[in-house]
């Protein structure tokens, strides 16, 4: 009888310890699954609002390209204006007042974008603001006012801090990846303003200095850091977040492009105003309103972001490795909307931590008319109302300084911590300066040189195909 209780106690005992195992599987299983589905819904939420905030890049570019034809289109119907100065000058206030509202526009069709990503963060799935962008948007606003406001817009800092602070009311689920913030920019290759350098640094990936121009130079000669340049301001003609990258100019079209005649200037004109049904514009009225030659009239034109993409072909390592030319419709970059959202997984598997998924994603507007680009052709830059097509775009196409500035810690330590003209500062508690550290420790340096020297050439290999590292969408942890 002992021996039949003791071999049931067994029995009972394995049958609960193989319980217990299937109930780990089970939630294993189910931390898989809840994960799987967790970062399909982020990849959606993501993409939706990059999507939704280029949707609105487009809205705004097409506003201010049909008030520019429409300026265009007022004036060629007065005419020559010494036959009507009266109705010339009513026409003239008129165009001011158009360029007022273009100033406007330029702002609040961007934080639409913002505003409209956030909400499409939200009905994918993503319910928690993130706090860092949260905090970036509420900087933001803290310094509107040095903003300064013109002729036309006298009120732009109190205008743009209400703009703010409407298009984040709801909460900030959806970071600004490339946001452009006016008192910090990155316009610099330096290694310091580089977040893969530091990545590559943390994780020791040799690799990466070895396939990247210059960097197994400096990993085996670093001697202190020197000419670190100083990253700027950026323009206030734009918003920070979702901005457009265009620019006021007051002047004649006949000056955009002086390597152009004035004949070449007006077809271009007349192209855009017959593709666009501007009854009034025609080579006859263009010439005797004298619009063409105008100084004192202001116009929207793309900034200097705006140029074609097979500016990035493949020529060296650190360019967009582009396998075949870009289809001419899409052959522009400029005005991209790149967005950063982010959930916490808490599991059900006891003794495995949470962690964060991060999911970026980027998209812009496009337009073309017969397959070609007619958003900007390189010659002559005046905005136009042709922004038809929004697409997904890979990030790895875009300067890596433009991005992760939805990234607080980054931002706090590309701004405050890199320091004109030589000095590093290692701040307590910065993350980045404490890879700095690391890259600062010879012994560390010296073990990738030696790496490098055994297996580099077997082990790091440059890429023979697709797209740049880190291409497209992706996800950061």
């Amino acid at each position: 009888m002992k021996d039949r209780a003791r071999k049931s106690g067994q029995v009972v005992l394995v049958l609960a310890f193989m319980l217990l195992g299937l109930l780990l599987l089970a939630l294993v299983g189910v931390d898989a699954f809840l994960a799987s589905h967790r970062k399909n819904r982020l990849q959606n939420a993501g993409d939706a609002a990059a999507l939704a905030a280029a949707r609105w890049q487009g809205i705004t570019l097409n506003a201010l390209g049909a008030l520019n034809l429409a300026k265009i289109d007022v004036l060629c119907k007065i005419g020559d204006p010494s036959l009507n100065p009266a109705a010339w000058d009513a026409a003239t206030n008129i165009c001011e007042r158009v360029t007022a509202l273009q100033e406007r526009i330029a702002f609040a069709g961007p934080l639409m974008g913002f505003y409209a990503a956030q909400r499409a963060a939200l009905k994918n799935g993503v319910d928690k603001p993130d706090a860092d962008m949260a905090a970036l948007v509420a900087e933001a606003a803290s310094r509107a006012p040095m903003l300064s406001g013109t002729d036309l817009w006298p009120e732009k800092a109190e205008d743009y801090a209400d703009m703010l602070r409407g298009a984040a009311r709801d909460g900030v689920c959806a970071g600004v990846d490339n946001a452009q913030f006016f008192n910090f920019a990155i316009r610099s290759s330096h290694p310091l303003y580089s977040k893969a350098f530091y990545e590559a640094v943390a994780g020791e990936d040799w690799c990466w200095f070895y396939l990247r121009d210059g960097m197994n130079d400096l990993l085996a000669s670093f001697a202190g850091w020197s000419e670190i340049p100083f990253s700027g301001a950026n323009s206030p003609e734009n918003p920070e977040f979702f901005g457009t990258d265009v620019r006021t100019v007051r002047g004649a079209l006949a000056d955009f492009n002086r390597d152009w005649t004035e004949q070449q200037t007006r077809a271009a004109v007349l192209e855009l105003a017959d593709r666009n049904d501007c009854p009034n514009v025609n080579d006859f009225t263009l010439q005797q309103c004298g619009v063409i030659t105008n100084r004192h009239l202001a116009w929207v034109a793309y900034g200097a972001g705006w140029h074609a993409w097979k500016r990035m072909h493949r020529a060296d390592a650190a360019r967009l490795p582009l396998i075949s030319d870009v289809k001419e419709k899409y052959d522009v970059q400029g005005a991209f909307a790149a967005t950063r959202v982010l959930q916490f997984l808490e599991p059900f598997t006891p003794g495995v931590s949470g962690r964060s998924n991060v999911w970026t994603a980027a998209a812009k507007p496009f337009g073309s008319i017969d397959d070609r680009t007619v958003t900007w052709n390189g010659e002559f830059p005046l905005v136009t109302p042709a922004f038809t097509d929004v697409r997904l775009v890979m990030l790895g196409a875009f300067d890596e300084g433009s991005l992760n500035m939805a990234d607080r810690a980054w931002v706090t330590h590309t701004r405050d911590h890199v320091q004109p003209p030589s000095s590093v500062a290692h701040a307590k508690g910065c993350t980045y300066c404490n890879v700095l550290r690391k890259w600062e420790d010879p012994a560390f340096r010296a073990a990738g040189v030696k790496w490098l020297a055994e297996n580099g050439e077997d082990q790091c290999r440059r890429p023979t195909g697709g797209g740049a590292p880190g291409g497209g969408t992706r996800h950061a942890h």
